[in-house]
C-alpha cells in the first residue's frame, strides 16, 4: 500500500517503540552508529501489529509480516513494476541491503543486469513502520534504449543525460549516475559520511552516449572502460556525487562481481576486486582512496594463489571478531557442484586466508544469496532458497538453522539484512511481505 501520509498511532505504542529499541541497542550495532547531521525524514510512526510480532519473537524463531507499506512518489516507470505495492523487489546481481546505523534503516539501489529496468532509484526500509522508503525518485529507465531507433534513442537521452565538465563524467542532468548497472557486492553504507557508496561496475551506454555527441568528447575525462567510478548518495541531503580517483592511482580499477565494505578499523571501506588482484580503502574523512595493494604481480601468478576469495563472492564484518567473512561457492556450473569455500580478511594486518571448504554449504553467489552479521548471535548469516546457514568465526563452520516458524523464502535472489535496533535479521523475496527471524534475544546478546 502506497503512502503519502501516515496516521499517528497512541503515545503509549511510541514509548514502546523507544524502549524496546534502547534494550536491543545494548548489543550494539555492528559499527559505531554515531548520529547523523539531521532528523531522519520522513518520519514514520511504528506499525502496532508489527511492534507485536517483534516484540513475541524469541530466540531461533522466525515470523512473516504484515503486507509492507511503500512511501513516495512513483514514476510510472516505477508504477509499472509495482514498486508502489511492493517496494523495490530484489534486482538481478544487486542483493546487497546495507544497514545504516546513524539512520536506523536498511538502504538498497541497484541496476539490474539490464532487464527488466534500469534505474537510478535509492531506498530505505523502516522496520518498525514496515515500510519501503523511495529517497531518490529515479531518472528516466535506461533500460528503454535497447529497443530504439538511433535517432529517438539520441532524443531520450538528450533529454536528461549530459557530461559533467568539472568531474569529466557522464550523469544525469540531476547530478545522479547514468546507465546504472548491477551492485554484485559493490555497495556498502559508511556511517561517517552519512552516505550510500557504490562502484559502479560495466557500463553499458557511455560509449554509445558520446558516439552520439562527438562534441563532448573534450569534456569527457573518463572514458575507458576499467577507470575507477565510485557514486555516492546523501540520504539526509538526497542528493548523489561523484568520487573522482586520484591522478596517482593509475592502476586502481572497477569492475564487476567485487566488494565494498565498510570496516571501522580502516576508517573507511575496503575495496577488493579478485578480477584486478586488488585491495584499496577509501577513507571517510578525507574522502580520497588509498591504502592500495596489488595482491599478485600478474594473473598466473594469481591463478595460483588460494586464499583469496572468487568473483562473485559475498561478505559481511564480524565486528567482533574485527574479520571481514567472505564465501564463495554452493551453485552449480555445467551440473556441477561449486564447493563452498570460506574466507578471512585480516584489517590490521590487510591479510585474506582461506579458512574452510565443504561440499555441503550455503549457496553463496552476489546474483542468489545475500550475507549479513547479527551482532546479538556473533554469527553470519546467508539466507536463500528456503535455507538458513549461520558462521561463527571462532568456529570457522557453517551450520544450517531450522527456524522456529514459517522457513526463509523458497528462493533465491533475495534481500537480507541484520537490523540490529529490532535484533532480526530480516529478508525481502519481492513478495510484499518481509520475513524476520531471531536467533537471540536481546538480553542475551553480550554474552
Amino acid at each position: 500500500m502506497a503512502l503519502k501520509r501516515q496516521t499517528q498511532v497512541p503515545v503509549v505504542m511510541a514509548m514502546f517503540l523507544a524502549i524496546m529499541a534502547t534494550a536491543v541497542a545494548m548489543a550494539g550495532e555492528g559499527t559505531a552508529a554515531g548520529k547523523g547531521p539531521g532528523p531522519v525524514k520522513p518520519e514514520l510512526p511504528p506499525d502496532p501489529a508489527v511492534m507485536k510480532i517483534l516484540d513475541a519473537l524469541g530466540e531461533n524463531q522466525s515470523a512473516l509480516l504484515p503486507p509492507l507499506k511503500t512511501h513516495g512518489e512513483f514514476s510510472a516507470d516505477q508504477k509499472q513494476w509495482r514498486h508502489d505495492k511492493v517496494g523495490p523487489t530484489r534486482r538481478d546481481y544487486c542483493l546487497k541491503w546495507v544497514w545504516e546505523a546513524d539512520r536506523g534503516r536498511a538502504a538498497f539501489c541497484g541496476g539490474n543486469a539490464g532487464v527488466p529496468h534500469k534505474l537510478n532509484d535509492v531506498w530505505e526500509y523502516d522496520l518498525a513502520s514496515n515500510t519501503w522508503v523511495l529517497l531518490w525518485e529515479p531518472d528516466p529507465d535506461t533500460n528503454r534504449v535497447r529497443h530504439m531507433k538511433p535517432e529517438e534513442a539520441k532524443a531520450y537521452l538528450d533529454s536528461f543525460v549530459t557530461v559533467d565538465k568539472e568531474t569529466g563524467e557522464i550523469m544525469t542532468k540531476r547530478g545522479a549516475p547514468f546507465d546504472p548497472v548491477h551492485t554484485w557486492w559493490g555497495l556498502t553504507y559508511d556511517p561517517e559520511l552519512h552516505a550510500v557508496l557504490w562502484v559502479m561496475g560495466n557500463h553499458h551506454l557511455h560509449d554509445k552516449f558520446m558516439g552520439m555527441h562527438p562534441e563532448l568528447q573534450a569534456d569527457y575525462k573518463l572514458g575507458g572502460f576499467h577507470k575507477m567510478r565510485m557514486w555516492a548518495y546523501y540520504p539526509y541531503e538526497h542528493r548523489w556525487q561523484f568520487m573522482p580517483v586520484p591522478a596517482d592511482m593509475p592502476e586502481l580499477h572497477k569492475t564487476g562481481a567485487a566488494i565494498l565494505e565498510y570496516i571501522p578499523e580502516l576508517k573507511g571501506s575496503l575495496w577488493y576486486a579478485s578480477t584486478f588482484m586488488q585491495t584499496a580503502v577509501f577513507r571517510s574523512n578525507d574522502r580520497s582512496w588509498g591504502s592500495f595493494t596489488k595482491l599478485a604481480p600478474n594473473s598466473q601468478t594469481w591463478a595460483k594463489m588460494t586464499d583469496f576469495p572468487a568473483m562473485e563472492a559475498v561478505a559481511a564484518y564480524d565486528s567482533a571478531s574485527k574479520v571481514l567473512v567472505a564465501c564463495r561457492g554452493g551453485d552449480k556450473v555445467r551440473d556441477a557442484l561449486i564447493p563452498t569455500k570460506t574466507y578471512h580478511y585480516h584489517p590490521e594486518t590487510n591479510k585474506w586466508e582461506k579458512v574452510g571448504e565443504i561440499e555441503a554449504g550455503p549457496a553463496a553467489a552476489d546474483n542468489k544469496t545475500g550475507m549479513t552479521y547479527d551482532s546479538a548471535t556473533g554469527q553470519c548469516y546467508i539466507v536463500g532458497n528456503g535455507e538458513l546457514w549461520s558462521y561463527r568465526v571462532a568456529d570457522r563452520k557453517w551450520q544450517k538453522l531450522v527456524p522456529d516458524g514459517p522457513p526463509a523464502p523458497s528462493r533465491f535472489q533475495l534481500l537480507s539484512c541484520y537490523n540490529p535496533r529490532f535484533n532480526v535479521l530480516m529478508a525481502d523475496a519481492g513478495s510484499g511481505q518481509i520475513w524476520v527471524y531471531r536467533g537471540r534475544k536481546a538480553k542475551d546478546a553480550r554474552q
